[in-house]
């Protein structure tokens, strides 16, 4: 749902999946019978995979939406306002959806049936930024905000047994914090400072392009103190650092929007390993930059942590890259396409449209099969997807 960003993609280009050959191919096994499937089951939880994204329909309603790997629509719980990302809680029992940036409402529900639980809004002087995450033991959850009058990015720190009341913050040590993860020591939190200034009454006017200075934060979860620090070269101070993805091993992936000359092709993707010295960054062709047209919307590791899928909605294209080299795989075309996930099969990720519907896209053969869903098509998904195990 990319607004005025419309992805140049040529959308499907193979039929669509029926949710037989959707099953077989998510859970690796035979195709099972779709009767007692879909909506009912998916909401009561009968111990498959939900799929978490922020949502839109015709009416221009906005939702967070649940639906399972076969195309049921679950629920669809209603926003106020457009949302970004979600974060789930350690123990699968309360999903927050965050408002998109500058935000002024977290909404937390039930993931299993839809139902709302909380809805809290931006303190006083704060904007949240679309992101964030659960401690180790779920019982705080962490918000990428703004501090507007401070001119600094903070992490806001909220309370669950207390209804999400907000019970701290911490700097983000750095401008515009947008993603964040806890990395997988349950201590230690991963930040993409994007290193922009902007002015909530100005909406998302960028005010700081020639002197923005984007980086990689790590801080220390339980105080906020700054582990460490990393920054891409000054040369490429305009590469603002927006979407992360973490390995079990502890290996950060990064993706990038560039706010240089629409014409620089420059690149957008790299990975960096806790203690290293510098950030690394993923060498590719023109052919491939061009493509993806400066912008990446979200970022998953799949679940081999093999391979990385990077979304530019702009571009229309889902890119697939090898975690490790850095490697281009693949970069099958999905209009508008950015939300992507990982399934339970390795080299396997769900994605989905802004202009509506869902797709499997397939690192080994390099395809986007849309699934078979009209209630899926009828929506249109906002930029991330997060995995909710039953």
């Amino acid at each position: 749902m990319g607004g005025a960003d419309r992805g140049s993609g040529t959308g499907a280009v193979v039929p669509a999946l029926g949710r037989r050959r959707l099953l077989a191919l998510l859970a690796g096994t035979a195709a099972l019978p779709l009767a007692g499937r879909g909506v009912g089951r998916a909401a009561a939880g009968d111990g498959r995979a939900l799929f978490l994204s922020a949502c839109a329909d015709a009416a221009g309603r906005f939702f967070a939406g649940g639906f399972d790997a076969d195309g049921a629509l679950a629920y669809r719980v209603p926003l106020a306002d457009r949302g970004h990302s979600l974060a789930v809680a350690p123990d699968g029992e309360v999903a927050v959806q965050f408002a998109r940036r500058p935000g002024r409402f977290l909404v937390a529900f039930d993931p299993a049936s839809g139902a709302r639980l909380h809805e809290v809004a931006n303190a006083e002087g704060r904007r949240f930024n679309g992101h964030g995450a659960f401690s180790a033991d779920g019982a705080l959850l962490y918000a990428s905000e703004n501090d507007f009058e401070g001119d600094r990015g903070i992490v806001g720190v909220y309370e669950r047994a207390a209804g999400f009341r907000r019970v701290g913050e911490f700097a983000s040590h750095g401008l515009g914090p947008h993603d964040l993860r806890l990395m997988p020591d349950g201590r230690t939190l991963v930040v993409a400072n994007g290193g922009i200034r902007t002015d909530p009454e100005l909406s998302r006017i960028k005010l700081n392009i020639p002197t923005m200075a984007p980086s990689l934060a790590y801080l220390d979860a339980r105080d906020g103190r700054l582990l460490d620090r990393l920054a891409l070269p000054e040369a490429q101070h305009l590469a603002s650092i927006r979407h992360l993805a973490v390995r079990a091993d502890g290996l950060v992936a990064f993706a990038i929007q560039y706010q240089g000359p629409k014409g620089e092709l420059v690149p957008l993707a790299g990975t960096h390993r806790p203690g290293e010295p510098a950030l690394r960054l993923f060498a590719a062709e023109p052919a491939v930059l061009r493509q993806l047209d400066n912008y990446i919307g979200s970022a998953a590791l799949d679940c081999s942590g093999r391979y990385l899928a990077t979304a530019s909605p702009r571009g229309g294209t889902i890119q697939v890259w090898e975690a490790e080299s850095g490697r281009p795989v693949c970069a099958p075309e999905i209009a508008d396409g950015c939300g992507v996930a990982a399934t339970e099969v390795p080299g396997v990720f769900l994605a989905s449209s802004g202009l509506g519907g869902t797709f499997v896209v397939e690192a080994g053969s390099g395809r986007a099969t849309p699934i078979a869903a009209p209630a899926l098509q009828a929506l249109r998904w906002d930029h991330h997807i997060v995995r909710r195990d039953a």
